[in-house]
């Protein structure tokens, strides 16, 4: 078969040199460029928040560490007698005061330790509730402590500024429920009559005050009806005396 009977043949395809034109290269190193720029902006401004954040918790937490660490106010040195801020043992002086003369069965005195700062500066005293003791005493005798069933607290041990000439107290309720030294209990209530408070601070000791508890509503209203009885009985033998005494005179034999 010759050439011309072949008919016609499919046309090939145009092989490529592999080039582009360079204005598509040139878009895209701008393009490059421009993301590039992007990419740094947004990681330079991440650095810059995490610093400023680092830096806001150091001052916050420097500023907590401030606070928290301000010293705390003590009193003033006051002179040569009182170097250590203390004030002189033999310009304090403690007593001691209940609320009432006289309780009812059921109430609950109230009771003071007065401290007094008779110096003419101002100084510490030792006030803590493990230097304090109230006493009730019956007739001399110790018949109830405060430290019997004391415990350990935040105010143990406190020293507390007092300026001069000025008065502080400390104030217990007392619940007048009788416990031995090791806060057993040891009988049913107190029973009436008269008791002393007596106060102490450290060594000091303060003078005795007296106080009443009053009998019980029963024993009281028994106490009362046993004495009108007496009184009524005295009645009556006072007038059948009077009437014995006025039969002996009519009975009297008329002088001559």
């Amino acid at each position: 078969m010759t050439p011309s009977n072949r008919g016609p043949q499919p046309r090939q395809p145009r092989q490529s040199s592999g080039k582009l034109p360079s204005h598509v290269y040139r878009r895209r190193r701008i393009t490059l460029a421009v993301l590039s720029l992007v990419v740094l902006s947004l990681l330079v401004l991440g650095v810059v928040g995490i610093v400023n954040a680092i830096s806001g918790s150091k001052n916050d937490a420097a500023a907590e560490s401030t606070t928290s660490q301000s010293p705390t106010p003590t009193a003033p040195v006051p002179d040569e007698t009182a170097a250590s801020g203390r004030c002189a043992e033999d310009k304090v002086t403690i007593s001691a005061e209940a609320d009432k003369k006289s309780y009812a069965e059921d109430a609950e005195p109230k009771f003071k330790l007065k401290i007094a700062n008779n110096h003419n500066v101002t100084c510490l005293i030792e006030v803590g509730t493990k230097n304090q003791e109230f006493l009730v005493k019956k007739e001399g005798d110790v018949v109830w402590s405060s430290r019997y069933c004391a415990v350990d607290d935040e105010n143990a041990e406190v020293s507390t500024e007092f300026a001069p000439q000025t008065e502080k107290d400390a104030q217990l309720k007392w619940n007048r429920i009788p416990v031995d030294k090791n806060c057993n209990r040891t009988k049913d209530d107190f029973g009436p009559g008269e008791y002393e408070l007596v106060v102490k601070l450290g060594d000091k000791e303060s003078k005795p005050v007296g106080f009443e508890l009053e009998k019980d509503e029963a024993t009281k209203a028994k106490e009362k009806e046993e004495a009108e009885e007496k009184r009524k009985a005295e009645k009556e033998k006072a007038e059948t005396e009077r009437a014995d005494e006025g039969d002996s005179e009519t009975e009297s034999p008329a002088p001559n």
